[in-house]
């Protein structure tokens, strides 16, 4: 594909907390945030939330609205 906009894919995001201890840090670790994109694939438009430790989907369809 050549010339357009840079076609996006879900992406899988582990958060750590900067200001927030080892223990809570090692809680979040356990879950993923994936960012799910458009049919056109060119912004995301929403998320899920994925424990891996009791490997199920605990949250989907999360909007992400835009910012004005």
């Amino acid at each position: 594909m050549g010339g357009g906009k840079e076609m996006l894919e879900d992406k899988h995001c582990q958060i750590i907390l900067k200001h927030e201890d080892e223990d809570t840090n090692k809680i979040l670790m356990n879950f993923d945030l994936i960012l799910r994109t458009n049919n056109n694939r060119t912004q995301y438009e929403y998320f899920d939330i994925y424990n891996y430790e009791n490997k199920e989907m605990v949250a989907t369809g999360i909007e992400i609205k835009e910012q004005k």
